[in-house]
């Protein structure tokens, strides 16, 4: 289970702080894998004291329209397969 999302590239990002832009970015080009159904979105991570929390705490202005489901139906082996495809 796991629904994979992306921040939509017309998402304006310049206004963030560095370090929650540098993750909007990331998000922007890699997406993300949602995998918690009933609570509240968060991103989490390994606690770090490089990260600064105030400026993480901005990724809070990105709303669920701000992202778009990613179409990974061209890593299924065949319809209806589970198994991904060797590269």
């Amino acid at each position: 289970m796991g629904l994979r999302l992306r921040l939509k590239a017309g998402v304006d990002i310049s206004g963030l702080p560095p370090q929650a832009r540098a993750i909007a970015q990331t998000l922007k080009t890699y997406g993300a894998i949602v995998a918690d159904n009933g609570s509240a979105w968060y991103i989490s991570g390994t606690p770090d004291s490089r990260w600064n929390n105030d400026q993480l705490q901005e990724l809070g202005t990105l709303s669920g329209a701000d992202f778009e489901a990613v179409d990974v139906s061209a890593l299924r082996m065949s319809t209806g397969s589970d198994a991904a495809r060797q590269r």
